[in-house]
């Protein structure tokens, strides 16, 4: 039994707890939301939580090689060509370099949405950039400087489906989704290659039946330092690099140590040398780029960056082991592993034992470095 005390405590508890947490009509309670204009009784209006916007399925990924350096890789082309693409961010010059702009868009998924690569630097969350796009907003401006100007480097296939304009930019191929406000930087080493009249045949397209980019570029002599449209420096060198193309370029990061070399050389897939190819320029570029690493603060640290498959290996690994296959190939080391005639002539094919290197290219082109070769003995 309670005592009277004891159950003048409880009455007063209990009422205490039904003033707190009990509303009153035409009162409010201290616990009550203030913002509140519910009645007793009304239950409040249920909001679901904002849905997450579904990624977009896209034709590239992009993986962070430095502070301010990505690989865009174009991962399933229908050409099969899975070109390097290079983005260096430089906050300070509130610009990005790319080096290339890549052949997608014809993708071999069919579920592929973005095709644009202009579009998936700008919209797609890229995990190893903290979950936002690359230029997230495009807040960024760019320069694009375009290796060479075979077209897995310049150009973009139409769609193959109705796909909103933002994602696929339609009516722009390739670098044409840059060239209307950013410049396009091109090597001056050989302007007749590059002229608008000879792209058409220089670029491949019209040995594929594909429409050829249109666009104005710069040409940048060589051993330049690249800047911003402001004159902010990008931290990069442009440099000559012919051999594989007359219109070759590399670019140099002396600060990050990263040498971008383009299709010069690359491991695992046939460097392939067009009709303009020049074997015996190529040995001078390789001694050249050679020379660049060398004297750089820490040659071994030096790493290559190449259009297609390699990627932050060692430089003077690959630039010497390049060399010497292709050397061997002119002193008759490596055999032949076909002979095709394509293109109003023969065509050949090495390859290294192992596969790290191959080489496809015109047969006259190999016979007229041998020819270049004995001259030179």
């Amino acid at each position: 039994m309670l005592s009277l005390a004891e159950f003048v405590v409880w009455v007063v508890g209990v009422s205490v707890l039904v003033f707190v947490f009990i509303p009153i009509r035409g009162h409010r309670g201290p616990l009550d939301d203030e913002e509140s204009e519910l009645e007793p009784g009304e239950l409040l209006p249920y909001t679901p939580p904002p849905a997450e916007p579904q990624a977009k399925r896209s034709a590239f990924k992009a993986y962070r090689l430095t502070n301010t350096t990505f690989l865009i890789i174009e991962v399933d082309d229908i050409y099969s060509e899975h070109p390097y693409i290079y983005a260096k961010l430089v906050p300070e010059a509130d610009t990005i370099l790319l080096l290339d702009t890549g052949c997608g868009g014809a993708s071999s998924d069919r579920t592929v949405e973005i095709t644009s690569l202009r579009a998936f630097l700008e919209r797609v969350p890229v995990a190893e950039n903290g979950g936002r796009p690359i230029n997230d907003g495009a807040r960024m401006r760019y320069v694009v400087a375009l290796s060479h100007c075979h077209y897995d480097h310049i150009r973009r296939s139409p769609p193959r489906r109705a796909l909103p304009p933002i994602l696929t930019m339609p009516g722009l191929v390739g670098v044409e989704q840059f060239a209307c406000d950013s410049p396009v930087l091109q090597s001056a080493h050989s302007p007749a290659f590059v002229a608008r009249d000879a792209l058409p045949a220089n670029s491949l397209c019209t040995a594929l039946g594909i429409r050829t980019p249109q666009f104005a570029s710069v040409l940048i002599p060589h051993n330049t330092m690249l800047t911003s449209v402001s004159g902010v420096p990008l931290g990069m060198t442009l440099l000559h690099t012919p051999g594989h193309t007359p219109d070759e370029v590399a670019l140099w990061d002396a600060h990050d140590l990263m040498l971008y070399v383009g299709d010069t050389v690359y491991e695992w897939e046939p460097i392939i040398f067009p009709a303009q190819g020049d074997i015996s320029v190529w040995f001078a570029t390789i001694d050249q780029l050679e020379a660049v690493v060398m004297s750089s603060r820490l040659p071994e640290a030096v790493r290559i960056n190449c259009g297609h498959r390699t990627v932050t290996r060692p430089a003077l690994e690959v630039l010497r082991a390049a060399r010497q296959f292709v050397s061997d190939i002119l002193t008759g080391n490596v055999e032949v592993r076909w002979r095709r005639w394509r293109r109003g002539e023969w065509h050949v094919d090495y390859r290294q034992e192992g596969g790290q290197f191959s080489v496809r290219c015109p047969e006259r082109l190999v016979e007229e470095a041998r020819h270049q070769r004995r001259l030179s003995i």
